[in-house]
């Protein structure tokens, strides 16, 4: 066995995918950042361009988004490489045997736009030519860049709908809302995706998906209802109860134990999915791992 095929058997999915997700999560965060610094330069810029270069704010502004703009494109070009035991897109394909058309989109995209010639010349790697006539100074307009970004989150969708199931699509979507929040770090944040809280009522909808891909995890579980001693059936992970022909989405998870329901003030879901109780009165203990909004 070669050492890269070691290197894949011995790396764990978890470990790889969060890490990119995080790896992800930076780009996004410095796009975000340098398209407000992109609004704000355009506040202060004005017709007189000796006035402009004066501007001592104005130009700091321009290092920064010029800094941001190398470090999206270096990332970027990183992610496309060939390469197991980085973070990469093919080490994530080699892991997963999946994904081969679409990492050799996003490689063959970052090539031919110059991002990793780009890297190679002008931000790290750094290649020196022998003459001076031989220096070469690169430019990649800004959608090319948003462009190669939206690559680059698409795969890691994908990649997150196997690894994380049928969750992905909602976590993500949650995530989208909490974007432009600035965080102390948007690696940790993004790696914590699939321990975002999600509604009662998408919850129910991800134990139906996962139900019709076979991936449910159900335990009887001891408990009270309106008092009278009961088993119920839970998915632990989600929150989610079914008891006779009702699923109720408890507002805690994931669950440890259920000390009891209280179904007279409670509007239950029924197996379409459609109703879903936000007003449950129920006492249940909550596990270390829940993170908060």
């Amino acid at each position: 066995m070669t050492q890269s095929k070691i290197r894949i058997n011995n790396t764990g999915l978890d470990n790889l995918v969060s890490n990119l997700r995080g790896e992800i999560g930076e780009n996004i965060f410095s796009w975000i950042l340098m398209r407000n610094l992109k609004v704000q330069a355009r506040r202060l810029r004005t017709d007189d361009i000796a006035h402009d270069m004066k501007n001592e704010d104005l130009t700091i502004l321009y290092i920064v988004i010029d800094k941001l703009e190398d470090e999206i494109i270096a990332r970027l070009s990183e992610l496309a490489e060939k390469k197991v035991g980085q973070l990469t897109f093919y080490f994530v394909q080699e892991k997963l045997c999946l994904f081969k058309r679409e990492v050799d989109e996003f490689v063959k995209f970052i090539h031919s736009n110059r991002f990793h010639e780009k890297r190679n010349y002008n931000i790290s790697h750094k290649q020196l030519p022998e003459k001076w006539s031989g220096h070469k100074c690169i430019h990649i307009p800004y959608r090319r860049i948003v462009k190669g970004l939206v690559h680059a989150l698409r795969l890691m969708k994908k990649i997150d709908r196997i690894a994380l199931g049928p969750s992905a699509p909602f976590l993500w979507r949650e995530m989208r809302k909490r974007r432009y929040v600035p965080v102390p770090s948007a690696k940790v944040a993004y790696m914590l995706l699939p321990y975002l809280c999600l509604s009662a009522k998408e919850r129910v909808k991800i134990v139906f998906l996962e139900a019709m891909e076979n991936k449910n995890t159900w335990v009887d579980m001891k408990t009270t209802i309106d008092g009278s001693p009961v088993a119920v059936q839970a998915c632990k992970k989600w929150g989610v109860v079914q008891w006779g022909n009702s699923i109720i989405a408890l507002p805690q998870y994931p669950l440890v134990e259920i000390k009891s329901l209280q179904t007279k003030k409670t509007k239950v879901a029924h197996n379409d999915g459609e109703e879903v109780s936000k007003e449950s009165k129920c006492k249940e203990k909550e596990s270390p791992s829940v993170i908060p909004n």
